[in-house]
């Protein structure tokens, strides 16, 4: 799981001339701890707490308008993984392998 210390250089931006600073209001595009983004208009985060990941949907189109919005909480892998192929959300091999690798409970994570 990423946690972003700083915000990205200007290679990591695509030479951007302003760095994105990571934000800690959960509604923001740029929340500092996304962990899988499933779709264009839905992502996993973890709470600005860290007691639970949160599934959010995007809540306009197109996607430059709207904010971030939560829709379940949960606090198991297992939960998580079976509420996003629920939603359809796991066609992408890679959000799969990124969602089995979180620990079995989210007590197993900690704030950094």
């Amino acid at each position: 799981m990423k946690h972003f210390a700083l915000p990205p250089t200007l290679p990591e931006n695509g030479g951007a001339a302003y760095a994105v600073i990571p934000s800690h209001r959960e509604s923001d595009d740029n929340y500092h701890d996304v962990v899988a983004q499933l779709a264009p208009r839905w992502r996993v985060i973890v709470c600005k707490d860290y007691l639970q990941w949160i599934i959010q949907k995007r809540t306009a189109e197109p996607l430059h308008r709207g904010v971030w919005r939560g829709v379940s909480y949960l606090t198991t892998r297992n939960s998580l993984i079976r509420l996003c192929a629920s939603l359809e959300l796991l066609s992408d091999h890679a959000v799969r392998a990124t969602l089995d690798a979180l620990p079995e409970q989210f007590s197993g994570l900690h704030k950094s």
